[in-house]
């Protein structure tokens, strides 16, 4: 009995083992992985990388780029493109070509490579180059006690900046495009210049919120006073037409023209004109100023005719409409093409207006944070602005300091016509 007992057991276990066995056969499951979530399609042909558009570089952060190759993923989110280690945020995507932005990482060999989902293997490498957009050009752009305020530019493309030291006025020095800094003006009664614009036969002209208008001589020098307005008066932002005209604002009841005879004439128009700029469109000199009425910040302009009077004004741009009140422009430039760069006091800095007026911030990830002091456009693709310092609340430390940074902006300025 005993044997039979037991024989009868070994024979269920038997039988129960091959079920099991059987049992797992069946199954389609496999063993349990490491790799949870590992997908379980076949593994894909590998990415192959042929060329780079634009070939050999680009700005980094700014630029498109259009790598075409083979094997890639119709799904953006599938294609991961890393430049040096960092990856790119592709935005469209076939399986022979993708398009992206490429990282805010500049260097001369970088090294590109893609993966793709499901794709066991990286490309094959090919090496670029990426460009800084924006770069601090001030030689000493991390000092807190020597600050730069409004710039010029010449047409050999140095620039001229206004600066203090330890809070007090220090004259204006000349940066080469090699960023080396040469005193240019001493010091007068100003603390800093508002705004400065070159001149006929290279006179520097400035203003400091003040009644008066001054003049630099030709190669530098002491300031002295070109025209002395009533005292009710304040210029702070000047400009110049094609007919050698100075234009002339500020915080007052009229804009003004001054002659090279240093006679002047009140154009009636009440605000506060914070930049100025004339530029050609279609055929038409205008004469364009931003300006805060009330609480409503806007960029207007006038027509300038031969005998350099202004016509009508217009609204040419609605900022407070399209980005708030509280907010100003600090500046204001044309490209060649017709954009409007407005320098403001928001967070994005600098402000793109096409000519249908639509707009959007100019390189968003790539700028500081914090708005414009001063902007011109040097020579070539060079966009300088200064930008404002920020400060910590609670110590009142400086977090962002004030400098000049130079963007490329791969377009030309239009034609300055004082200088």
């Amino acid at each position: 009995m005993k044997n039979n007992f037991y024989n009868l057991l070994f024979t269920n276990l038997f039988i129960a083992l091959i079920a099991l066995l059987s049992f797992n056969g069946c199954s389609d499951k496999g063993a349990p992985s490491l790799y949870q979530g590992v997908p379980t399609t076949p593994i894909g042909a590998t990415p192959v990388i042929s060329s780079i558009n634009p070939p050999n570089s680009s700005l980094a952060g700014v630029s498109q780029i259009t790598i075409t190759g083979q094997n890639f993923s119709t799904n953006p989110m599938e294609d991961l493109v890393y430049f040096n280690g960092n990856q790119a945020v592709v935005s469209s995507a076939t399986t022979t070509q993708l398009v992206l932005t490429a990282p805010n990482i500049t260097g001369d060999s970088i090294a590109i490579m893609v993966a793709v989902l499901h794709s066991e293997l990286f490309s094959n490498k090919l090496y670029y180059s990426l460009k800084p957009g924006a770069k601090d050009f001030y030689p000493d752009a991390n000092n807190t006690y020597i600050v730069p305020y409004s710039i010029v530019s010449d047409n050999l493309g140095n620039i001229y900046t206004s600066l203090t030291v330890n809070n007090g006025g220090a004259g204006i020095k000349e940066i080469t495009p090699d960023s080396i800094i040469t005193n240019y003006a001493t010091k007068g009664t100003e603390t800093f210049w508002t705004n400065m614009r070159f001149g006929p036969n290279g006179v520097l002209y400035t203003a400091r919120n003040l009644f008066a208008v001054f003049q630099i001589p030709a190669g530098g020098g002491a300031p002295t006073p070109f025209v002395i307005f009533p005292n009710s008066v304040k210029i702070s932002q000047l400009e110049f037409d094609p007919y050698s005209n100075l234009w002339a604002g500020g915080n007052n009841t009229s804009i003004y023209r001054i002659k090279q005879d240093k006679s002047f004439t009140a154009f009636p128009f009440t605000g506060n004109i914070t930049a100025m700029r004339v530029y050609n469109d279609g055929g038409t000199n205008y004469l364009y100023v931003a300006v805060q009425q009330d609480s409503n910040v806007t960029v207007q302009r006038f027509p300038i005719d031969a005998n350099g009077n202004l016509g009508a004004v217009e609204t040419y741009y609605d900022f407070s409409g399209n980005y708030g009140t509280g907010n100003s422009i600090t500046a204001l430039e044309f490209s060649t093409d017709g954009d409007m760069y407005l320098g403001t006091t928001l967070p994005q800095a600098i402000v793109v207006v096409h000519k249908d007026k639509t707009s959007a911030p100019l390189y968003p990830g790539v700028l500081q944070q914090t708005g414009v002091v001063s902007m011109v456009w040097g020579t070539g693709s060079y966009l300088y602005y200064t930008r404002a310092a920020t400060f910590n609340t609670s110590t009142g430390n400086v977090v962002i300091p004030q400098t000049i940074v130079r963007l490329d902006v791969q377009k030309q300025g239009a034609t300055y016509y004082g200088r």
